[in-house]
């Protein structure tokens, strides 16, 4: 379904995105450090107002459309790609994009496909 507003991600939304609990998510709406409108007694967000605090490149264009999946945490990554978190961090040392989100390191999934490929020269 399409929504027909632009503050429509709800906090459960944000927070999967985020890899964060939902109680994480409003309290940073209430200070302000994430921008959203309350809707029904719940807030709602932008996507340009999530990708503006994750310390990262503003996704643009066609390329917007990835970075609405969820990020991953380091553990995250290092379930997916069967590694130790250790392992992920020095590649996040040795250059692997990362944003940050409240203090917190996160991965787009397409930044770590992209970087893995240049990295281990893997075939797509």
């Amino acid at each position: 379904m399409e929504q027909t507003h632009e503050y429509m991600l709800t906090t459960d939304e944000v927070a999967a995105h985020f890899d964060l609990s939902p109680r994480t998510v409003r309290h940073h709406l209430q200070l302000g450090n994430l921008r959203g409108a309350k809707r029904n007694r719940d807030w709602r967000c932008r996507w340009p107002d999530l990708w503006a605090v994750e310390k990262g490149p503003t996704p643009k264009g066609d390329r917007a459309a990835f970075y609405k999946a969820p990020l991953l945490s380091k553990s995250g990554l290092a379930a997916k790609e069967r590694i130790s978190v250790r392992t992920v961090e020095r590649w996040v040392e040795q250059g692997l994009p990362t944003r940050n989100v409240f203090g917190s390191v996160r991965i787009a999934e397409v930044d770590a496909e992209e970087w893995l490929k240049w990295y281990f020269g893997r075939e797509g």
